[in-house]
């Protein structure tokens, strides 16, 4: 029997590869999911016609912009010893793009790479950490500076819009979080946050914030520019934390979280106490987040290693009908107009939900 929530359905490729979320973003007027496979290609899937296209991007060009690195440059094994020295490296795709999102710059769509722990040391072997880099989508040229000062790997990323223009926030494994603007390649702000942990990061009545969460037993809110905290930590969760989203629900900002206690959780930003109690039905580790707004009501999707999706109702508390299939959440998008879902389905495909018909009104919005 077809589940009347689906949308649609297509393979492309083989999607499994690559473990975090993958963005959705409009290429010339196209919603298109941006996502890596098992070999460590960049692909674009059309959302609409079900087609995927190999976007490659130009690593030849993913060196650090340090000057001793313009100056000197590595020698090249196989120059005669009259020629100049010049930069060589071997690439590595998933040691440059352990991470990715995407975003617009100055109405150009993006995508933004977050490295591995050994993405550096490719060029330095006194190097460590992984640097992020904004890509053209459309022709993979990289775009502005490396972005380098993370002394391990990118753990999460998020792109969030700005007053200046595009704001760029990374967590590492050591448990930094910097800030960057993306056109001038000035770092904003440096934050202590957990090691080995999740981000989310939004603009909320106007200023970026971010939470980053891990191996601690509680979540952190910042204001990203200012580099200070707002408020306690969130507490009653425990490590590790590997999905945060923050946003708004009820007039309310609210952070919601989970992990390996299998338990989605929320917190009212402002009281810095739990929004109710924790929203269980997941019998694994929470791998991926989303929220969305469906029908004047602020819904979170959750994927989980238990191999489901599920749907939260977060002003009552409660989990909205029957798990969708697919283990993994890619993310939540509007598709002309409507709200969806994209999970990677049985067999490795996509999958795109109707959160209209996934998460109806509740009964009282239809009186």
């Amino acid at each position: 029997m077809t589940d009347e929530r689906l949308m649609a359905g297509f393979r492309g490729h083989t999607h499994h590869g690559f473990r975090g979320t993958s963005p959705v973003i409009e290429l010339d007027g196209v919603p298109v999911l941006v996502s890596m496979d098992i070999d460590g290609v960049l692909w674009t899937c059309d959302l609409r016609a079900g087609t995927c296209a190999q976007r490659p991007l130009e690593l030849d060009a993913a060196a650090p912009d340090d000057d001793w690195y313009r100056e000197i440059g590595l020698l090249d094994d196989d120059a005669d010893e009259d020629e100049d020295w010049r930069p060589e490296f071997e690439i590595d795709v998933w040691g440059i793009v352990s991470v990715f999102t995407t975003g617009h710059l100055g109405g150009r769509p993006v995508v933004v790479t977050g490295g591995g722990r050994f993405d550096l040391a490719r060029f330095d072997e006194d190097m460590m950490g992984g640097a992020v880099r904004v890509w053209d989508l459309r022709t993979g040229r990289k775009i502005g500076k490396t972005l380098t000062g993370h002394e391990l790997g990118v753990c999460s990323l998020a792109a969030v819009p700005y007053e200046r223009g595009l704001l760029v926030v990374s967590s590492s494994e050591e448990g930094t979080l910097l800030a960057w603007d993306v056109a001038t390649g000035e770092r904003l702000a440096e934050i202590e946050g957990s090691y080995n942990g999740a981000m989310g990061a939004a603009l909320i009545d106007g200023r970026p914030i971010a939470v980053t969460g891990g191996h601690d037993s509680f979540v952190q809110a910042w204001d990203i520019l200012s580099g200070e905290p707002l408020g306690e930590p969130l507490t009653g969760i425990e490590p590790v934390v590997r999905a945060i989203a923050i946003t708004r629900t009820d007039g309310r900002t609210v952070v919601v979280g989970g992990g390996d206690d299998h338990a989605l959780r929320v917190w009212d930003l402002e009281s810095q106490k739990p929004a109710g109690p924790p929203l269980t039905g997941h019998t694994d580790s929470i791998e991926t987040l989303g929220t969305a707004t469906v029908a004047g009501r602020t819904i979170a999707i959750t994927g989980s290693r238990d191999g489901t999706t599920r749907i939260w109702d977060l002003a009552r508390g409660e989990q909205i009908g029957e798990p969708l299939d697919g283990r993994h959440l890619h993310t939540c998008i509007g598709i002309a107009g409507t709200p969806v879902a994209v999970t990677a389905g049985s067999g490795n495909g996509i999958l795109i939900w109707d959160l209209t018909r996934a998460a109806p009104a509740a009964p009282e919005q239809l009186r």
